[in-house]
């Protein structure tokens, strides 16, 4: 009746019991030696001799290996994450912007702010298009614009001719460049071009709205247009469609009382 706790710890002595010396166990004596309840589950209340070491005591090789893999494991992914970590982080901002959305920011001036309203760029044979159609609906929509620039000849005079395109550009609150084919293959007018969306990029702010009066053909697209519609800027596509024209000013005069600040990060669609 002396119950012993047969555990890994007591594997010497079963072996000791193995060698030159043996444990006799009648099994019609009550008092045999039996293990304790302090015992491997298994063996609760079973004989002593019953107990085998190899059986429960043997190294578990999943056991040993298991720490060693998830070990290396984490390190693999750890790896791959930094390796990855810009990619990552960009889509989980887009998760992110397709759960929780994004705050549109205003620039806080007004068209009041600045010297003038609007500044209109446009080529020389586009100009019938400027008086028949642009003129007469700023003046319904937008009558507190009264401080407009219509191409070269409202020009401040006095100034070189690039120096007097960059001021008008980066004093007016809104400036308008009317995109043709004759327009886009003139030197001076993509340089005006290009003095716009220089200004969006020094002031982070849609200043700029470009009006496409045709379809222009990819081969003779210029790279700034192609660039200016890469980033997601504002256009416009005028049809010659008469039902169109109140969507297309509706559009334009919307475009054209508000400011938005730049978002590069948001993706373009």
């Amino acid at each position: 009746m002396n119950p012993i706790d047969c555990n890994c710890d007591l594997s010497w002595f079963l072996g000791w019991l193995s060698g030159p010396l043996s444990l006799i166990d009648d099994d019609d004596d009550d008092d045999k030696m039996t293990c304790s309840s302090a015992s491997l589950e298994p063996l609760r209340g079973k004989n002593l001799i019953d107990f085998n070491p190899g059986e429960f005591c043997s190294i578990n090789i999943v056991l040993v290996c298991l720490p060693t893999l998830a070990t290396i494991c984490l390190i693999c992914i750890v790896a791959l994450v930094y390796h990855y970590r810009w990619p990552l982080r960009y889509r989980l901002f887009l998760v992110k912007l397709a759960v929780l959305g994004y705050k549109v920011m205003r620039d806080a001036r007004d068209h009041n702010d600045y010297e003038f309203d609007l500044n209109v760029i446009f080529y020389d044979d586009d100009e019938d298009w400027i008086r028949e159609h642009l003129q007469p609906a700023l003046v319904e929509r937008l009558p507190q614009f009264q401080r407009n620039v219509f191409g070269d000849e409202d020009l401040v005079l006095g100034m070189h001719y690039l120096e007097s395109v960059d001021y008008v550009v980066s004093h007016s609150y809104k400036t308008v460049v009317v995109l043709s084919s004759a327009a886009v293959r003139d030197r001076w007018f993509i340089l005006k071009f290009r003095t716009a969306m220089d200004h969006v990029s020094d002031t982070l702010t849609e200043f700029v709205v470009v009006v496409f009066l045709e379809d222009i053909p990819d081969d003779e697209m210029p790279f700034l247009a192609r660039l200016y519609l890469s980033d997601g800027r504002p256009y416009i596509h005028w049809t010659e469609d008469v039902r169109g024209h109140e969507y297309f000013f509706d559009k334009l005069t919307k475009s054209l009382t508000i400011n938005l600040r730049t978002n590069d990060r948001i993706p373009n669609v």
